[in-house]
């Protein structure tokens, strides 16, 4: 234990520095321009992290989410954090650390107890090696005497231990949702503003509240960059404010229906490259054309008073040699 000069943080300093910590390096794992303070994790670790959710830049533009990067962040802070300490495990051999030997030590710090001061004298080299990267992520606080260190760990560390759908692992919610979809987010965070403009449109700023409108338009940006209504919703539930968790449902029905609405209805519309043939020079030749597509499985349309067609491109070479056939 630490002496009694050195002061110990309390837990709910401690929460305040593990969130800011985790805070700070999801912004700059996901945009290097928008964290004020950087972590010390070097460019090389933090490629690492970013792979599977930054698409690569190219002629120096900046890097864009992928997919997997939109959805990663409506994750519970918990699956974000363990999608984290996989991708550092997979990774550990190349930094010349046994994988066996680190899951070992995280399930040990995940049953150490919250607060409380532990010297790093007890750990090997590769340990402390360790104990600053999870520093870096809010999992630990660094403690230093003056001449030994010790290591506190926070909730995000002692959670680990918990099951990604455990409740008590969330922290408070931050979010209202009104029937006329408009949002009220409680919250300083300028992660939580990132997210929120996911899938809705930033009204003004308060500095402790955020108001937001969902629309159409919106939501139809979040799905075409891979987000589902389900994982909205599913968002807006967990980040329930405190004041409507008690209320059923915390997020009115005509939202989380219009929501599902509105992506059914995008998803209804299939793009298909295609081809249209009008002005034929004689009804058989429209007629034989039409039997050609239809035969090949590449009729799309078909106007039958004005004789036009619309193939798809596939058989858009084979459908033009068999008109000039015709023709012929």
């Amino acid at each position: 234990m630490p002496p009694n000069t050195v002061r110990r943080p309390s837990l709910e300093e401690l929460e305040t520095y593990a969130l800011g910590q985790w805070e700070c390096f999801l912004l700059q794992l996901i945009s290097s321009g928008q964290s004020e303070r950087q972590t010390n994790f070097s460019p090389s670790m933090m490629r690492i992290f970013q792979r599977g959710l930054l698409s690569q830049s190219r002629d120096k533009e900046a890097p864009r989410l992928t997919d997997s990067g939109f959805q990663f962040l409506l994750m519970d802070t918990n699956a974000q954090l363990w999608y984290i300490i996989r991708e550092y495990i997979s990774n550990s051999e190349e930094q010349g650390v046994d994988q066996a030997d680190l899951i070992a030590f995280l399930l040990e710090l995940s049953f150490h107890t919250t607060g409380e001061a532990y010297n790093t004298n007890t750990l090997t080299d590769e340990q402390k090696s360790m104990i600053k990267d999870l520093a870096d992520l809010g999992l630990v606080k660094l403690q230093q005497g003056r001449k030994e260190s010790w290591f506190i760990p926070t909730k995000l560390a002692t959670n680990l231990s918990l099951s990604l759908t455990d409740s008590s692992s969330r922290k408070e919610g931050f979010v209202v949702v009104e029937t006329n979809f408009r949002m009220y987010a409680y919250s300083t965070s300028k992660l939580h503003c990132e997210i929120l403009q996911l899938f809705s449109r930033i009204e003004y700023q308060l500095p402790n509240l955020i108001v937001t409108a969902m629309t159409k338009e919106s939501l139809y940006a979040a799905f075409e960059n891979g987000i589902t209504a389900e994982q909205i919703i599913t968002f807006l539930q967990q980040n329930a404010h405190p004041r409507v968790t008690e209320r059923v449902p915390s997020v009115p029905e005509n939202v989380t229906d219009q929501i599902r609405l509105w992506e059914a209805d995008l998803n209804r519309v299939e793009m298909t490259h295609a081809h249209l043939y009008d002005e034929f020079p004689s009804r058989d030749v429209y007629e034989e054309g039409c039997e050609f597509a239809r035969m090949h499985g590449g009729l799309l349309w078909e106007d039958a008073k004005r004789m036009r067609i619309v193939v798809k491109a596939e058989i858009h070479m084979h459908m033009r040699e068999h008109l000039r056939g015709q023709n012929k």
